[in-house]
């Protein structure tokens, strides 16, 4: 694949969050769960990559401003078809990967995976996977690795709601075949324009479009709700603490909060109940006992935290032994 663009919707609301803010702002382990995307996105080194808005813009924009990212406004929500579509412009020369901004557990060699197998087949291509409770997703229908159809939640029969195999949104579409979404109708129960739609065309025109199955749903289905939020942070959690441990951490319980950003040298301990966050960078050889909190805070190697302290925005020396009991924090 000479050039690759990417487009991460995030225009949605997000109903369901029950919130003032966009639901790809909520997040998971002191960030948003799109900057997580936007992460990924740009380790695969793609030509281009545009995010779709929508509501709550005036919330993303500073994030994707950050990131130095384009992006395109979807004014009114009119399906994922349409969303695409915003960014039309953008994608001329090249074949477009298409993400969720609501997808945080997303990992890059998923994605890589994902593109290999694409390569080798040269066609639209869906990532799917597999749940016990599908209702709400749209439904597989396939042929070995084709794709027959994919039908959405609301327009599915009583025999297609016994599918478990779902559509998790993820797809790449060739150049030579994003027109296509430009002939998809909005002849449906919600009158959105669906990106799945795009499968019926392709098969009404002899187009193959193919499966690329993935086992672990978590990792690749879209944050719904405040207690699937829960369970993202959850699994960020254990993830950031499996990096740590590789890495020379140890780790003396698994109630350890320690955020995305934050950086450990090796052969360092960290106690029960420790909560490490925001821009935070700790040495070697440092001890944090239980019950500590270290926010945007350097602390150099060889330091002592006995335990029960807070510190703030603050460098501790190195080799310094930080009393039990102590506040350490800039005044303002």
């Amino acid at each position: 694949m000479e050039r690759l663009n990417i487009i991460i919707l995030a225009a949605g609301k997000g109903e369901r969050m029950v919130s003032d803010k966009p639901k790809v702002m909520h997040e998971i382990m002191g960030k948003p769960m799109i900057s997580y995307v936007i992460e990924r996105s740009k380790e695969l080194e793609p030509s281009t990559i545009t995010i779709i808005i929508g509501f709550g813009k005036d919330k993303v924009l500073p994030l994707i401003e950050k990131y130095n990212v384009d992006y395109r406004i979807q004014n009114e929500q009119r399906g994922t078809a349409h969303a695409v579509l915003c960014a039309e412009d953008v994608v001329k020369g090249g074949d477009t990967l298409i993400l969720y901004g609501d997808v945080p557990l997303i990992d890059t060699t998923t994605l890589k995976k994902f593109i290999e197998f694409y390569k080798i087949h040269n066609t639209i291509t869906f990532m799917t996977t597999s749940i016990d409770d599908p209702s709400g997703y749209g439904r597989v229908v396939r042929d070995e690795n084709r794709i027959k159809a994919i039908i959405e939640d609301a327009e599915a029969d009583d025999e297609q709601k016994k599918i478990k195999e779902i559509n998790t949104g993820i797809c790449i579409i060739p150049e030579r075949y994003f027109h296509l979404l430009k002939k998809i109708q909005n002849n449906n129960k919600k009158g959105e324009y669906y990106l799945t739609d795009i499968c019926s065309i392709a098969r009404d025109m002899s187009i193959d479009v193919m499966a690329y199955f993935h086992p672990e749903s978590t990792h690749v289905l879209g944050i719904n709700n405040r207690y699937e939020l829960l369970n993202a942070n959850m699994l960020m959690k254990d993830r950031i603490a499996r990096f740590h441990l590789k890495n020379g951490v140890t780790l003396i319980d698994k109630n350890i909060y320690i955020e995305d950003k934050v950086k450990i040298g090796k052969d360092t301990i960290i106690y029960p109940n420790a909560y490490i966050v925001g821009d935070s960078t700790i040495g070697s050889n440092v001890m944090i006992g239980p019950n500590t909190i270290i926010k945007n805070s350097t602390i150099e190697d060889g330091v002592i935290i006995k335990g029960c302290v807070y510190i703030e925005d603050m460098k501790i020396d190195k080799g310094t032994t930080v009393d039990i009991f102590t506040i350490i924090k800039k005044h303002r």
